[in-house]
């Protein structure tokens, strides 16, 4: 062989070789990209997708949690939210599940979803179990969505077709007072659902009662098995409020040794990084036996228009007033003011560093400057 030959034949195979080695450290790359993002160790919030996110996005501003808000379509509310870059994901509560499968839109506002959209939030679409805005949540309506393959199949459709059509990023479950024999047949409503959605790239969030030991004290949280859920869900909103209202004595929404018996407990259940602590801005006034709901807003006028000044719950943090209102009738007001949502923020760094966010019900009870205050609490310190 002439040996102009054999070096042309040699730089031939060292061409080939090295390109061998380029294809194989590109299929490594890929594969490792893969792995982390679709494959067993992806993180719940890696996962790629399409538009609008396509991922559950990392906290602004530099936050260490990310910051969930329920809203029935208070406008301002998120103008000023996002302005303080206080919130990274909006639940629009306008969806409802209807007995045949169906979903009612009730008060829907798709422009109100695309400012969300132009401010790089995730966006997600709240579906309740009611059969009308007006009505109350319904066992008997999510019963017969969960009773057959078909009728969870028919709701389940027109859950990913809502998410696909309008754009969100996922569905948010705030299915209610559910019952004990309803436990079995959730989780699998559930787990049915989260499969639709991640095979269309979409995520499911719900939202949870409190609780403090499986299978829990009464119907509603009896229904609900943590573990099971928390495995197929990929956000969990605690409902960490309600501990005092019209049931009880005048009292606060979120005791501090309560809320962190209830997150110690998911934690154990469920992927804490997956966990949001939920937090109030309403809470409750007391009067002439009976209890109605009031804002933080509504109760900041109150003070203002009795002249009277808040005192501190210390088993909350949560602001009190005491004045006697029309005909001398004693009030009592719990609430949450700047101060309170500031300890809860607090709280949750100090207590519960693993747990992945916070979700506020609802936009538009705040007073103006709680945004600032959520977004400054939970920025992460030196």
């Amino acid at each position: 062989m002439p040996v102009r030959d054999h070096r042309r034949r040699a730089r031939s195979r060292r061409r080939s070789a090295l390109l061998l080695s380029l294809l194989g450290a590109a299929a490594l790359v890929l594969l490792l990209v893969l792995l982390f993002t679709v494959g067993p160790f992806a993180s719940h919030l890696q996962r790629p997708g399409k538009p609008p996110l396509g991922y559950l996005r990392q906290p602004l501003g530099g936050r260490h949690y990310r910051v969930a808000a329920w809203t029935l379509g208070n406008a301002a509310s998120l103008a000023a939210a996002v302005a303080a870059k206080a919130v990274d994901e909006v639940d629009f509560d306008w969806y409802l599940s209807q007995a045949d499968g169906s979903v009612l839109a009730v008060h829907e506002n798709l422009p109100l979803v695309a400012k969300a959209r132009d401010g790089g939030l995730n966006l997600f679409a709240t579906v309740t179990n009611r059969p009308s805005a007006a009505a109350p949540f319904s066992h008997k309506l999510a019963a017969a969505i969960m009773a057959t393959s078909q009728s969870r199949k028919r709701h389940i459709d027109a859950l990913v077709k809502l998410v696909l059509d309008k754009g969100f990023d996922g569905i948010d479950l705030d299915w209610e007072e559910l019952t004990a024999a309803d436990r079995q047949p959730f989780s699998r409503f559930v787990e049915e659902l989260a499969a639709a959605l991640h095979h269309r790239h979409r995520f499911l969030s719900l939202a949870l009662y409190a609780k403090t030991s499986e299978p829990g004290a009464w119907g509603p949280q009896k229904a609900e098995d943590y573990a099971r859920l928390g495995a197929a869900a990929d956000e969990l909103k605690l409902m960490t409020y309600a501990f005092s209202g019209t049931w009880s004595k005048a009292g606060p929404q979120a005791p501090t040794r309560w809320l962190d018996r209830v997150l110690r407990f998911a934690e154990r259940q469920m992927p804490a990084a997956k966990i949001a602590m939920g937090v109030p801005f309403f809470g409750f006034d007391w009067h002439a036996g009976h209890a109605s709901a009031v804002t933080a807003r509504s109760a900041a006028a109150a003070a203002a228009q009795f002249r009277v000044t808040a005192t501190r719950d210390p088993a909350s943090q949560e602001a009190v007033l005491r004045y006697p209102g029309a005909n001398g009738v004693l009030h009592v007001v719990y609430f949450q003011d700047t101060r309170a949502v500031a300890a809860k923020m607090a709280f949750l760094q100090t207590r519960h560093p693993r747990v992945g966010g916070v979700a506020f019900w609802v936009m538009g009870q705040e007073t103006p400057q709680m945004w600032r205050t959520i977004d400054l609490e939970l920025s992460e310190r030196p």
